[in-house]
Parts: C-alpha cells; sequence; structure tokens
C-alpha cells in the first residue's frame, strides 16, 4: 500500500516516509514496513498477512498498475483516491473515482488469485453501497488455452463486445481488452484483442458496437477436434473412457456419437468442461425423449462456470434448445447418424 498513518494518526505517503518511524495500516492498526527498494515502487508492506482490507501481497506489477490507473483516471475531471478505505463496508479499492454529481467508481486491479467467493463478496459490497465497479486484471490472468473458473470469474457479457475480459499491462501501460470471447469443443479458446493507451480510449471503445458473432468452424478446425478427441481417447480420458463404455454397452459408435453432436460453429464460453460430454451423455440416456427432460439435469454447477456478472440462464437456454434442435436431425437407429 502507498499510505500508511504515523504515531499521531497523520496519513503519509510511502515516497515521504522515513525508515526511521513508525507506521501502521489504517484498516487494522497494525505496524507496517517500508520498502523502498530498486526492483518495486516505495509502499508499505504488514509484517504479517491477516489485513481484512489488504488480503494479498503485493507484487510491483500491483503497486505499479495502481499508480497507472490514478493517474489515468485524472483524465475524468475527478476527485481521485489511492486505497481510499471504506469504513462502513471494510473494503479498500486501489483506485476511487469521487465525480461532482455524486456517483463513485471503484478500480480492482487484480494480480493475485482470487476465489469466486471472496470476489462475490468485494463486489456486492460495492454494489450496496452504490458503488460502480470495475474489476482490471493482471498477466496472471491471462487466459491460455483453456478457460478456467479463476478466469471465468471476472468475465462480463455486453451486446457491444460479447464476453470479455479487461487487462492491464503496466510494462507497456496500456489496457487490453479481450473481447468476442467465444469456445469449441477440443479447441482452443477464441477472442479478439484491442489495446487502448488509456481510459477515454477505453471508455470509447467499450461504448461501440463491434457486432459479434459466433464464428463458424474452418475445415481444418473440424479436422483438428477429431484428432484431439482420438489423442483423448488414447489417454484414457475418465470421463471419455465412461462415454466409450455406455457406447459399447448399445454397440454405438463413440466416434460417429461426438461428431453427431458437435457443432459446426463457436459458442458461448460457458462451459467447464467440453459440451460435447454432455451432448453425448444425454443421448445415450434419453435417445426417444428429449423434450421431456430438465435443463438443470445437464447444465448445472458441474459444467457451467460460476460467471456472477452474467446472466447465465438466457446462454445455458439458448444453448439447450440448439440442442433440441440437433437431436431432432438424429436417427437414432443408425448409430446417431444424421439423416
Amino acid at each position: 500500500m502507498f499510505y500508511a498513518k504515523d504515531q499521531h494518526g497523520n496519513y503519509i505517503s510511502a515516497e515521504k516516509a522515513s525508515k526511521q518511524s513508525s507506521y501502521f495500516c489504517p484498516s487494522c492498526l497494525e505496524t507496517v514496513v517500508l520498502k523502498h527498494g530498486q526492483l518495486k515502487i516505495a509502499h508499505f508492506a504488514h509484517r504479517k498477512h491477516g489485513c481484512y482490507a489488504f488480503s494479498e501481497g503485493e507484487t510491483a506489477e500491483h503497486l505499479a498498475g495502481k499508480k497507472l490507473l490514478a493517474s489515468w483516471c485524472y483524465q475524468f475531471h475527478c476527485q481521485v483516491e489511492l486505497e481510499a478505505y471504506q469504513e462502513d463496508f471494510r473494503q479498500r479499492p486501489d483506485v476511487l473515482c469521487r465525480f461532482k454529481d455524486g456517483h463513485r467508481l471503484a478500480f480492482e486491479f487484480q494480480c493475485a488469485p482470487l476465489t469466486a467467493t471472496a470476489m462475490f463478496q468485494r463486489s456486492a459490497g460495492y454494489q450496496q453501497h452504490n458503488f460502480k465497479y470495475v474489476w482490471i486484471l493482471g498477466r496472471r490472468h491471462y487466459p491460455q488455452r483453456n478457460l478456467t473458473q479463476q478466469i471465468a470469474q471476472f468475465i462480463r457479457w455486453h451486446h457491444n463486445l460479447g464476453f470479455y475480459l479487461i487487462y492491464l499491462d503496466t510494462v507497456y501501460e496500456r489496457f487490453e481488452v479481450l473481447y468476442g470471447i467465444q469456445m469449441a469443443d477440443l479447441l482452443p479458446l477464441k477472442y479478439m484483442r484491442f489495446f487502448a493507451s488509456n481510459l477515454k480510449e477505453l471508455e470509447n471503445f467499450l461504448h461501440t458496437d463491434h457486432h459479434i458473432r459466433y464464428f463458424r468452424l474452418t475445415n481444418s478446425e473440424q479436422e483438428k477436434q477429431i484428432r484431439h478427441l482420438v489423442f483423448k481417447m488414447h489417454q484414457r480420458s475418465r470421463q471419455i473412457y465412461r462415454l466409450q463404455n455406455m457406447c459399447y454397452e448399445r454397440r454405438l459408435s463413440f466416434i460417429d456419437l461426438v461428431k453427431g453432436v458437435i457443432t459446426a460453429e463457436y459458442f458461448p464460453p460457458i462451459y467447464r468442461q467440453p459440451a460435447f460430454l454432455w451432448k453425448a451423455r444425454f443421448c445415450l440416456l434419453f435417445p426417444r425423449n428429449a423434450k421431456n427432460t430438465s435443463m438443470k439435469k445437464f447444465l448445472n454447477q458441474h459444467n457451467i462456470f460460476i460467471m456472477p456478472f452474467v446472466s447465465l440462464n438466457q446462454f445455458c437456454y439458448s444453448e439447450w434448445t440448439e440442442f433440441q434442435k440437433m437431436t431432432g436431425k438424429i436417427d437414432f437407429s443408425q448409430n446417431y447418424r444424421y439423416n
């Protein structure tokens, strides 16, 4: 943190503090240590972890990001505060903007791991006290090949951008927006990228309609799906092995079944596990009465990400409806091949 209290209860910045004096956390009142080295910006740190307002150690990225965000916030001609502790709900946003019309905007720059529960609680704190808030992510949360719950919980959706995430690159001093995020079975996550050099550029981009759509799979991507499926079969993946056994018991072709339920285009990034798993299982268990089966038996917390900022019901319903249309085209009497 950049600010602490001295022995007289006055706030002092780390840049002006002296190592010969004692300083205390404004939140928990525990003694903090002044750190001013060559690798990190001058800051205060707790001797022990356990402060409710500062729940994680601060990296150089986090310290630099807070300062960068604060410097950009002045573009909005508002009052800008670093680490402004909110006593009424015991939270400390990294950067807080107070506008002349009375509304407040909090920025959380998240570099460390954070559970979905903790993130939801912090977000709820802002909502309950009429703060607008934005989660900005550090490089640790950048998606690799597949989406994880740790990243998915920060995803938002807007018709201008589809599913999106906002990152802050403290090295190049710019925002990076991943938007139009979508997934397909057995393929890497797909998205588009935009870079903004300040908050004004970011704001303009977010308010522009980018006409997001789900991409159709190319022939090359469809071939890659089957190669990856065969690879997983050889790996004896537990879930695939169970489906193979179910197919064997019914004298059905596993490969043909999967080909029948894999979609020809990308879909919303809501699945913890490949979507073909629940679709194939559904076809094996309910080959005749698909319309009478509850959606929640197959689309639930076991295979859907927790996304507090997204109304998942509408996307689950859309996926379920499209799947029911697909099952209507499958001939269950001929190894689940299309008519």
